[in-house]
């Protein structure tokens, strides 16, 4: 930095010739880019700090049991659709086996998670729920007391609930307010 305002400081010095104001405002630019990309990179990083903060806070806690399973996180603050949900339809009716047909094997590659009784259709997040997603235990089941244990192991995706503490059955009514705003209801399972 110390050499381009010497530069500038013996330009100065000289008389105004073209290439000279051509050199001056080249280095002037030059030294305005190099501000701005720096306060840039500060907000950048402070942005960066900011929502890894918030994305740590919604991380999930390890659930009791098996500390090398890998918990389901918390929702977090996905974008709401842009488009609004269709009204709910609450008409369908699942059996436990019609629901497991819809976890994104299928031809039709439909993709449905049951929260509380309550089906809703992931399907546009294939990569998440979809056979190779992470979350791929979820599909086809109602997994209540999986989210709300944050439990990803596969004897946890199931419909009762009854065992739950109070923080979980309040983890498992998060994920279902978090799944009522972003995935359009398809139906309800069997009582």
């Amino acid at each position: 930095m110390a050499n381009i305002y010497e530069y500038l400081e013996q330009l100065f010095k000289e008389p105004y010739t073209l290439p000279t104001i051509i050199a001056t405002v080249s280095i002037a630019v030059i030294i305005t880019l190099f501000q701005d990309h720096q306060e840039q990179k500060k907000t950048k990083t402070a942005a960066d700090a900011k929502d890894k903060k918030e994305s740590d806070s919604s991380s999930a806690h390890p659930s009791s049991g098996d500390s090398s399973e890998s918990p389901a996180p918390k929702p977090k603050a996905f974008a709401l659709p842009t488009t609004p949900l269709p009204p709910p339809n609450l008409e369908r009716i699942f059996t436990k086996e019609e629901l497991a047909e819809h976890d994104g094997s299928k031809e039709d590659g439909l993709i449905y998670v049951a929260i509380k009784g309550i089906v809703f259709d992931v399907t546009a997040k294939k990569a998440m729920y979809g056979p190779s997603g992470g979350y791929h235990c979820f599909a086809g089941k109602d997994a209540s007391k999986a989210l709300g244990k944050s439990s990803l192991k596969p004897e946890d995706c199931v419909a009762d609930y009854s065992e739950l503490t109070e923080k979980e059955l309040k983890t498992m009514e998060d994920w279902y307010v978090f799944f009522e705003k972003r995935y359009a209801i398809v139906g309800k399972t069997q009582a």
